[in-house]
C-alpha cells in the first residue's frame, strides 16, 4: 500500500473550512445547501451512446476540491500499480513499467465510474479515515456522500470523482499486483484501463477470466471488465498503450497520429493562420488552448519529442504555447 501511515494532527471539519475559506464561503451551505443547485445535468449522445454529463459550477468545484485536500489524497491506494489522477504522473508512467514486455494483456472496466456506488465510497473512506486531518469524519460522512454520489453513483465531471476512482479499487489493485507477481508479470492500472505484461504469451491465457471473477468478488456485479475491449497481443513493430509506443528498443514515444496533429498545427500556426484554426476545427482561441493541451501532454510524456518540436519550430512559440502565453 502507498502514503505514509503518518496520523496528521486532526481538526474538525468546520474549522478546516473555515481556515481555508475564511468566511467567503458558508460552512452551512456545504453543510445543508441544496446539492441540486450547484449543477447541471444533460445528455450527450456520443457514438450512438447517451452519456449522462455534469457539469458543477464554482461553487461546487470548491467544495469538491475541499474534500480531495482535506479528505480524498488522504485515502489510500497503491501507488506501485496506479498513475492515474496523481499529481506528477501521468499515462508515461503507467506504461513505462512494461517497455520490456513481450506479451500484453489490456481490458478496461465497463462504466468504471458510475459502477463506482455511494457504499463502496462510504467503505472506503471509513477504511481510510485515519489517514485524513478531519477529526469529525464520521458526523459528516453522509453529507460528504451526498456531495459526491449523484444517482447514488460517482459521476464523471466532478473535481473528487477522478481521485476517489483510484482509492476504491485497492484491494483489486492489491490482489491483482501479487498475482501478476507470482506470474512473472507486471500489472498497472490508469482509470479503467488495465495493463498487464509479462515475457510470455502463458501467462496471461485466462486472465481476463481471473480479473472479471475477482472485480465481481470484491464488488458485486456492478464491475465488469469490457470483453470487446479485452485483447492480447505481442510485440511488434510497435505496442500502443494509452495513446503511447513502446519501440523496439523498448523506448516510450507519442503515437504518430498525436505527432502528426501537432506538427501540421504548428505549422500552419506559424505560416497560415486561417488554415491554423481550420484544420483545428475551431476558432482562433480554441485552436491556441488545443495545442497547448497537446504541447503540455507532450511535456509529460516525451520530453526529447519536445526539444524537437523547439529546434524544428522555434522554442519561443513552443514555450508560448506550454504555457498557455497568448496574445
Amino acid at each position: 500500500m502507498n502514503q505514509s501511515a503518518t496520523t496528521p494532527a486532526k481538526k474538525r471539519l468546520e474549522d478546516l473550512f473555515r481556515s481555508m475559506y475564511h468566511d467567503k464561503l458558508e460552512f452551512s451551505d456545504f453543510k445543508m445547501g441544496d446539492i441540486r443547485e450547484n449543477y447541471l445535468k444533460f445528455e450527450h449522445i456520443e457514438h450512438d451512446k447517451v452519456r449522462t454529463i455534469i457539469k458543477p459550477n464554482k461553487k461546487f468545484k470548491t467544495f469538491h476540491t475541499f474534500l480531495n485536500l482535506f479528505l480524498f489524497e488522504h485515502l489510500p491506494i497503491n501507488e506501485r500499480v496506479v498513475f492515474s489522477y496523481r499529481k506528477g504522473f501521468s499515462a508515461y508512467d503507467a506504461v513505462f513499467p512494461h517497455r520490456a514486455g513481450r506479451h500484453f494483456f489490456q481490458s478496461d472496466i465497463r462504466g468504471f465510474f458510475t459502477s463506482i456506488d455511494r457504499n463502496l465510497i462510504r467503505k472506503t473512506i471509513e477504511f481510510g479515515k485515519d489517514r485524513a486531518p478531519i477529526l469529525d469524519i464520521d458526523a459528516y460522512i453522509e453529507r460528504i456522500l451526498d456531495l459526491v454520489c449523484i444517482e447514488g453513483a460517482l459521476p464523471p465531471g466532478l473535481p473528487a470523482s477522478p481521485v476517489i476512482s483510484n482509492s476504491v479499487l485497492l484491494s483489486f489493485d492489491d490482489a491483482t499486483e501479487a498475482h501478476c507477481r507470482s506470474l512473472g508479470c507486471t500489472y498497472t492500472r490508469y482509470s479503467d484501463d488495465l495493463i498487464i505484461s509479462g515475457p510470455a504469451r502463458e501467462p496471461l491465457e485466462g486472465l481476463r477470466e481471473k480479473l472479471a471473477s475477482s472485480l465481481k468478488s470484491m464488488y458485486g456485479p456492478r464491475f465488469e471488465l469490457n470483453a470487446s475491449k479485452s485483447k492480447i497481443f505481442k510485440t511488434g513493430n510497435k505496442i500502443n498503450i494509452l495513446g503511447l509506443n513502446i519501440l523496439p528498443n523498448e523506448r516510450i514515444s507519442i503515437d504518430s497520429k498525436v505527432r502528426t496533429t501537432i506538427e501540421v498545427l504548428l505549422h500552419f500556426y506559424l505560416t497560415d493562420r486561417r488554415k491554423f484554426s481550420e484544420r483545428a476545427g475551431c476558432d482562433a482561441d480554441k485552436a491556441s488552448e488545443r495545442i497547448s493541451g497537446y504541447l503540455n501532454y507532450v511535456n509529460s510524456m516525451d520530453k526529447a519529442y519536445l526539444d524537437k518540436l523547439r529546434q524544428k519550430y522555434g522554442a519561443t512559440t513552443v514555450d508560448m504555447f506550454l504555457h498557455r502565453a497568448f496574445n
